[in-house]
């Protein structure tokens, strides 16, 4: 068995969860004995079993091209954005798309969202995205799968060490620095909560977002970590009391992943992504975005409460176990 993996977006335009999903899905799939290569769009001879995307193909002949050439064509797509919107926004959208399919086959086209009928199978990290794209685009309730994320064995081992346990006296936020998630509104309400909060990561580009970001990141309460090595970053979520995480949307997220690893209850927003996937944990606490003015009771209350637990916030599988629920869906696939 060959699969051929493909990704339109290439990640020296944009780093994040896509390409740390296909570089750890492709490691452990070979590590499980299945030949892996990328695509080689210029090698005409290329062959396979299974073409699997990372995100939605761009157009749907490559599918029925792919199928011509005798593959299995699989998707595993990330709808963070599209399943954080209302009801209503939904329910619009659903019929806009209805709508297209009849009078604007080419827009149809140009978005793919024919796609749904013509893949063998199609993987969503939490459910809610799955039902997300059965409502929107008719997508085939026999051909959806969940598969979460998850982290590498050795990091679960690693984040789940009691070093470092109730050491620590402060919140801490794992993410890009960006409008998205939220870090500047996040960090606000930290000065005027007088929580100390730890920032870890980097901005997609140093723009004016992140440079007001900086202005409000003291280094005494606000302490921006910058982009830190693996062992650096475990070692401040070892010894945080707890992950704050306000991001307009999220598909999974690698980040609350380790947070969770590490046994750190969670603050996040009261969005779909977060209130629907996790809002139904022992610990995990919700809040609803506003002004940081608003906010900062929220924060404080939070911190005032929060203590590192000895257990896992929620089951996190290995990289390699997860693999393997992806090598079942090949191995169906090509029974068929």
């Amino acid at each position: 068995m060959k699969v051929i993996f493909s990704h339109n977006l290439p990640f020296f335009l944009a780093h994040g969860g896509m390409q740390t999903l296909s570089e750890s899905l492709m490691r452990e799939i070979a590590g499980l004995g299945v030949e892996v290569e990328t695509e080689r769009w210029w090698d005409e001879k290329q062959k396979g079993d299974i073409l699997h995307y990372i995100m939605r193909p761009p157009y749907a002949v490559n599918v029925s091209l792919a199928h011509e050439k005798g593959f299995k064509v699989i998707m595993t797509e990330n709808l963070d954005q599209t399943a954080s919107r209302t009801r209503l926004q939904l329910f619009l959208q659903r019929n806009i798309t209805r709508a297209a399919r009849r009078l604007m086959p080419g827009l149809v086209n140009r978005m793919a969202w024919d796609v749904y009928q013509l893949l063998d199978a199609m993987v969503y990290v939490v459910p809610i995205e799955l039902k997300v794209a059965q409502y929107l685009f008719d997508a085939p309730k026999d051909r959806g799968y969940v598969i979460s994320q998850g982290l590498e064995a050795s990091a679960i081992e690693q984040l789940g060490a009691a070093e470092g346990m109730g050491e620590g006296d402060y919140l801490i936020s794992v993410a890009v620095i960006s409008e998205r998630k939220n870090s500047l509104l996040l960090a606000q309400a930290a000065q005027l909560a007088g929580v100390p909060i730890v920032f870890t990561g980097k901005p997609l580009i140093e723009d004016d977002y992140f440079r007001r970001f900086l202005k409000v990141a003291d280094r005494k309460l606000v302490r921006y970590a910058g982009f830190v090595s693996v062992e650096e970053k475990y070692r401040l979520l070892r010894r945080a009391r707890g992950f704050a995480l306000l991001s307009h949307f999220e598909s999974g997220c690698i980040a609350l992943y380790e947070a969770a690893a590490a046994g750190l209850p969670l603050l996040l927003p009261d969005l779909p992504w977060a209130s629907k996937v996790y809002g139904h944990l022992e610990h995990v606490s919700l809040t609803r975005l506003a002004k940081a003015e608003n906010l900062a009771p929220v924060l404080k209350k939070f911190y005032e409460g929060a203590r590192r637990y000895p257990e896992q916030t929620f089951p996190i599988p290995s990289w390699k176990q997860v693999a393997e629920q992806y090598v079942q869906i090949y191995k169906k696939l090509l029974e068929k």
